[in-house]
């Protein structure tokens, strides 16, 4: 193991010392910023120490460290066989990352950034942010501690999170339909929704149901339209819901529940949006499961997007541990959540969405 301590003037300078002296293959163990006396206390320079090791260097035979020993006088075998033994718990500790790119940054950063990469955020946006946390890390007067570098690793995640426009609790549209595969709780979520609209906002409301595929299905809407004591419009076609739509016209809100088993076939839905274009005051969220793979969602998003679907709601939270898939598709898609749900009682387990619940869940609520 060669062990080499790099002063320099700016860490990209330091990293490329690094590169120059011990190879690509080298590893931080350890960096800070050392500030230099300067002349009667004032003129003060900021320089980088960095702390960075090969464990095999090729060119040379590396010596045992028992042999080593054996030079040494024998009151200093312990202590460097020791020193060379931590030296090795700290490498392979360290060596143990998603990408080779993370040991690039200091110690203190790399430990929120494998956070983001063991919640499955999205690679180059780990990164991204990365290179925002170095930038705040060089410019601060005293070296950052790792739970200052998380605080602005989950600043920068809800920052970009509200780009994406987050409406908060208010229903602005008459018609809210939900769509989304089988599966992802639609029936539940939308009685859930109903009941907020209902009980906290005072709002007048009903139901349709378009998921004529599930007789199950049309009796649970049935059973929570009874508990609310609304109406419930049971829509087999166009035609049927235009009779819907007049004869629902004095409510607030309608909640018109769909079916999901065939949003891989392209007529169903295109069929679909054809009954739902009907109306003009429409809202129509896109139900997905948190754990849901990422790959799956592509799919759904390619079916789904001539419904031009404005709002996504993830379902079963409290069923996984891993957040970051909910994140990168509101990324990638530009659409933000305005619910997500953590159980299957009605009216409760609905919360609503905000840049701030997803940092919680990201970086954990120590980070609040």
């Amino acid at each position: 193991m060669k062990v080499e301590k790099i002063v320099a003037a700016s860490m990209p300078e330091a990293i490329n010392r690094v590169k120059k002296q011990l190879g690509e293959d080298a590893v931080i163990l350890s960096s800070k910023v050392l500030w230099t006396k300067g002349v009667m206390g004032l003129f003060k320079k900021k320089q980088f120490e960095v702390i960075a090791a090969l464990d095999h260097v090729e060119e040379t035979k590396p010596v045992q460290p028992a042999v080593y020993a054996q030079m040494l006088q024998p009151a200093q075998n312990d202590a460097v066989l020791k020193e060379l033994e931590t030296l090795k718990k700290i490498v392979k500790k360290r060596s143990y990352v998603p990408d080779p790119k993370l040991e690039m940054y200091p110690s203190a950063i790399q430990k929120s950034l494998l956070r983001c990469m063991n919640q499955e955020l999205d690679k180059n946006f780990v990164l991204a942010i990365g290179d925002q946390l170095l930038d705040i890390w060089r410019k601060a007067e005293k070296e950052p501690d790792e739970m200052e570098m998380s605080l602005a690793a989950k600043s920068i995640l809800c920052g970009e999170l509200k780009k994406l426009g987050f409406s908060g609790a208010t229903f602005e549209k008459k018609f809210i339909a939900l769509v989304g595969p089988t599966g992802v709780g639609k029936t539940t979520t939308l009685a859930k929704l109903a009941a907020c609209a209902m009980l906290e906002q005072k709002k007048k409301i009903a139901f349709m149901t378009m998921d004529t595929y599930r007789i199950a299905a049309i009796e649970q809407l049935k059973t929570y339209a009874k508990l609310l004591d609304v109406p419930v419009e049971v829509v087999y076609d166009a035609n049927d819901f235009k009779e819907a739509a007049n004869k629902l016209a004095s409510f607030d809100h309608v909640f018109i529940d769909t079916a999901g088993r065939n949003y891989r076939d392209g007529k169903f839905v295109t069929d679909l949006n054809g009954i739902l274009s009907l109306v003009s005051d429409l809202d129509v969220y896109l139900i997905l499961t948190a754990s849901m793979k990422e790959r799956d969602v592509e799919s759904i998003m390619k079916h789904f997007q001539h419904l031009s679907a404005q709002k996504f709601i993830f379902t079963k939270v409290d069923e996984t541990d891993v957040y970051g898939p909910m994140v990168n598709m509101m990324l990638q898609y530009g659409l933000a959540a305005d619910y997500i749900t953590d159980g299957q009682e009605v009216p409760d387990d609905l919360v609503l969405a905000a840049p701030e619940l997803f940092g919680n869940y990201i970086f954990g609520e120590q980070s609040r």
